[in-house]
C-alpha cells in the first residue's frame, strides 16, 4: 500500500497525476488529508475536480502556530502509520504537513518519495526552506521539477536519490488546459494571489501591497485566502481593499477556474512558489511579491520579476516590468519544467528502485 499525505492545494494538483499513474500501474493507495487547508473552497472542491478519491481519513489538524500544527499533525500521522503499515509514504512540496510526514515515517522506518524536491530559496527564515531540507534528506528518492533543483541536491550530497522528472504540476495543467480550451477569454486581467506569512505578517506590508494593487490602475482579479481575509480585517485593512476600484476580490477557486483566469492573464502577481512557476506554463509573466531566489531559470529569463512592496525603488521597477508584461504564446514559453509526463517517470523510477 502506498500512502500519499497532502494538506493543501498544491498538493492536490500534484497528487493527482502521479495518483492515476500508480492506479494504472495497479498500486493499492490511500490518501491522509493533514487537514491544513480545510475550508471547502481551499479543499474538497480539488478532489472532486481532478478525479482523485476522497481522503481516507481527514486529521482536521488545521489552523494555529508553525508548531502547533506541526505536532497535531505528527501525533494523528504516527497513530495512522503505525495502524496500516504502508510499504510507502508519498509526499509533496514544502508544507507543514509535508515535514511532518517526513519525521514520522523517517522514524518508523516507511520508505519515502518526495514530489518537487530540489528547490532552494537559500533564505532560512522563510519557514517552507526548513521543510524543504528536512524533508529531501530524510527521503529515499526525490523527484526534481527542474534542472536547478536536481543540482542543489547533488551540492548537498543526495544526488544518487535524485532525479530530474520535470514538473508534476505541469501533468494537471495541460489536463485542465485542454479540457477548458473553448471557455477561454479574451479580455486580458492581472491574476492575483496572496498568502504567505512574509506578506501578511504587518499592517504596513498589507498597505504596501494594496498601494501597488491600486498602482496597477487596471483590472486585478484575487481569489483571497481566507487567511490573508482575516489579516486584512485584523489590522482594518479589509474596507481599504474592497474599496479599490480595480481591485476585484473573489472567494478562492477551484484548479479548472484558476486555469481559466491564468490563460486569460497578461501578467500574474503571487508570492505563490506554485503559481509563479505555472505563470510559464500559462503564458503570463509573473510579478513575484518577496525579494526571495525562487525559479532561478524563471528569473534569469526576465519571465519573473522579484521585488520588495515596502520598497519604492523596488516597486517602480515592478510597475514597469508589469506595463511591458504581455502574454506570450506557447512556442516562446519557457520550457524549464519537464514535457508534461512527470508522474509517469516518477512511477519508473520507483519501479527501477523497487518501492513499488
Amino acid at each position: 500500500m502506498i500512502t500519499h499525505i497532502v494538506g493543501n492545494r498544491p498538493q492536490f494538483i500534484k497528487l493527482a497525476p502521479l495518483y492515476h499513474e500508480l492506479a494504472k500501474a495497479g498500486c493499492g493507495q490511500s490518501i491522509i488529508h493533514s487537514g491544513q487547508h480545510y475550508d471547502e473552497n481551499m479543499s474538497d472542491v480539488f478532489f472532486e475536480e481532478l478525479g482523485i478519491p476522497a481522503p481516507d481519513v481527514n486529521l482536521c489538524a488545521g489552523g494555529g502556530s508553525h508548531a502547533q500544527m506541526t505536532a497535531r499533525i505528527m501525533v494523528s500521522l504516527e497513530e495512522r502509520l503505525t495502524a496500516h503499515k504502508p510499504e510507502l509514504v508519498v509526499l509533496y512540496g514544502d508544507t507543514n504537513t509535508t515535514l511532518a510526514g517526513a519525521v514520522v515515517a523517517a522514524k518508523l522506518c516507511i520508505p519515502i518519495a518526495h514530489v518537487e524536491a530540489g528547490p532552494r530559496v537559500h533564505k532560512r527564515e522563510n519557514p517552507e526552506e526548513c521543510n524543504r531540507i528536512v524533508t529531501d534528506h530524510l527521503s529515499d528518492i526525490l523527484f526534481c521539477p527542474d534542472a536547478i533543483s536536481l543540482q542543489n541536491l547533488e551540492r548537498e550530497g543526495l544526488g544518487q536519490a535524485a532525479y530530474m522528472t520535470g514538473d508534476i504540476m505541469y501533468d494537471t495543467y495541460l489536463t485542465i488546459a485542454d479540457s477548458v480550451q473553448e471557455s477561454f477569454s479574451a479580455e486580458e486581467v492581472v491574476v492575483m494571489t496572496w498568502h504567505r506569512q512574509e506578506n501578511t505578517c504587518s499592517r504596513a506590508r498589507m498597505e504596501s501591497i494594496l498601494n501597488l494593487v491600486e498602482r496597477l490602475g487596471e483590472r486585478v482579479i484575487c481569489p483571497m485566502h481566507p487567511r490573508t481575509r482575516k489579516c486584512l480585517a485584523e489590522y482594518g485593512l479589509l474596507e481599504r481593499a474592497e474599496g479599490i476600484p480595480n481591485f476585484e476580490i473573489t472567494e478562492p477557486v477551484g484548479y479548472t477556474e484558476m486555469v481559466r483566469l491564468m490563460n486569460r492573464a497578461r501578467l500574474i502577481l503571487t508570492d505563490s512558489g506554485g503559481l509563479s512557476k505555472e505563470s510559464s506554463f500559462a503564458g503570463a509573466k509573473c510579478l513575484f511579491m518577496l525579494e526571495m531566489d525562487m525559479w532561478e531559470d524563471l528569473v534569469k529569463d526576465k519571465w519573473m520579476h522579484k521585488f520588495d512592496p515596502e520598497r519604492e525603488e523596488s516597486v517602480a521597477e515592478a510597475l514597469q516590468f508589469a506595463r511591458q508584461a504581455k502574454r506570450v504564446p506557447p512556442a516562446d514559453r519557457p520550457r524549464h519544467y519537464g514535457d508534461g509526463h512527470a508522474a509517469a517517470k516518477m512511477v519508473e523510477k520507483l519501479r527501477e528502485r523497487g518501492l513499488i
